[in-house]
């Protein structure tokens, strides 16, 4: 069949579906706003839209989001046309809901059926806004601005034959009448790579780490608020009177993340808040790491946090299960469904510090007494989370939508 894959930020979530269905004999093509030389995986067809204009300066605050998903709308179906001109035809479009792209492309293809990609449902109460009142306010405006952030989702949820979301959790953020047209698919973790190893190492700072070293990691795409950074950053002092021999190891870019980019980076605004408070001899922040190099981080981890605000789960939590982490989480909706305390990882208050402290000083304090959490953490991966049957999932999915049986 012919299946057309659909992300602005091509591959997206896409990264190993696409080659994947292209290995079972479907034709594959994408389409997305990146650039072909940077788009993935190169050796796969793609085709670029473009836009024509950008948001108006004079449009109403609460209409602005729309009226980007509107072009960015009309600009994929515009490629859309030139592909049906073209002579391609999908059988099936796997399209992000989330930026509008999907809106306008059954108009273009009336037969194809749509499979839209579930990432995230805004919700006023109860998830990530105003979850740390630290950071993001749940005030009026903030409150329109989320709601009206939805209208594009709903529209799009209109037209798909079927929906997908990776955890439970984001499934839930939908309306509840919503819900059961959206599997629960999990893009999947490679198990072979993200695998627990021996004698690795590696090098910070000039200095050679290995697992026989107490070393704390944390991991997060962007250092931000969304991932507890700050809370993070606040429990290292009361960590380091504990046990000041520990190496910690912050992977992540100060700059990007959710939600507004502040003038001044997150990272330099904590290392002011705790300068004299914290030994940065034994912290270290080597940005974004390499993927070979963040598999060597996770071997050498003695304990492994991962925060966040009740939002996406990120990729991250769940390779560092696969290498076999002693995972120390925040109590969050988001690792609640993926981690059981005591079993196979552990869990501690989002805004205590104290308890996150007390508990990575008492992993690295008798690391054999946690050694059948890590066996348990990597069993949970292979049992719900591994590719190859994520994969097989989702392209079963893709066949039955094609074959009018969902």
């Amino acid at each position: 069949m012919n299946i057309l894959f659909v992300h602005q930020n091509f591959p997206g979530q896409y990264k190993h579906l696409l080659p994947y269905c292209q290995a079972k004999g479907h034709t594959v093509l994408a389409l997305g706003n990146e650039r072909p030389e940077s788009a993935f995986p190169k050796e796969f067809p793609y085709r670029r839209y473009t836009f024509d204009r950008s948001s108006g300066r004079d449009t109403d605050p609460l209409a602005i989001d729309f009226e980007s998903k509107m072009i960015r709308a009309r600009s994929c179906a515009a490629a859309a046309l030139a592909l049906r001109d073209g002579g391609f035809y999908p059988d099936v479009i796997c399209a992000h809901t989330g930026w509008g792209e999907d809106l306008f492309l059954l108009d273009v293809w009336p037969k194809a059926k749509l499979i839209g990609y579930c990432e995230y449902y805004y919700n006023a109460d109860g998830y990530d806004l105003g979850f740390d009142a630290e950071y993001g306010s749940a005030d009026e405006l903030t409150r329109q601005k989320l709601r009206s952030k939805n209208a594009s989702i709903l529209v799009s949820l209109q037209q798909v034959a079927v929906g997908v979301s990776p955890t439970r959790f984001q499934r839930n953020s939908y309306p509840l009448e919503l819900q059961p047209r959206i599997r629960i698919i999990h893009d999947g973790i490679d198990t072979r790579e993200a695998k627990p190893q021996k004698d690795l190492f590696l090098q910070v700072r000039g200095q050679k780490l290995t697992a026989a070293d107490p070393v704390v990691t944390f991991v997060s795409r962007s250092l931000e608020p969304a991932r507890g950074f700050h809370r993070f950053m606040r429990a290292l002092p009361r960590f380091q009177e504990l046990y000041p021999e520990a190496h910690v190891i912050i992977v992540g870019t100060p700059e990007g993340g959710y939600g507004a980019r502040p003038e001044v980076p997150h990272k330099d605004q904590l290392l002011s808040e705790l300068k004299g408070q914290i030994n940065l001899d034994r912290i270290y922040f080597p940005g974004r790491l390499a993927y070979p190099d963040f598999l060597r981080l996770l071997a050498i981890s003695r304990c492994h946090v991962y925060f966040t605000i009740p939002f996406v789960l990120s990729w991250s939590l769940l390779e560092g299960m696969a290498a076999g982490c002693v995972v120390v989480g925040s109590d969050t909706a988001p690792l609640r469904e993926v981690i059981r305390h005591g079993e196979n990882g552990l869990l501690v208050d989002y805004f205590d510090t104290e308890a996150l402290a007390q508990q990575m000083h008492a992993v690295l304090r008798d690391p054999e007494a946690y050694a059948p959490l890590r066996k348990a953490a990597r069993q949970t991966v292979l049992n719900h989370y591994d590719r190859v049957d994520c994969l097989a999932r989702h392209h079963a999915l893709i066949q039955d939508v094609a074959h009018g049986l969902v």
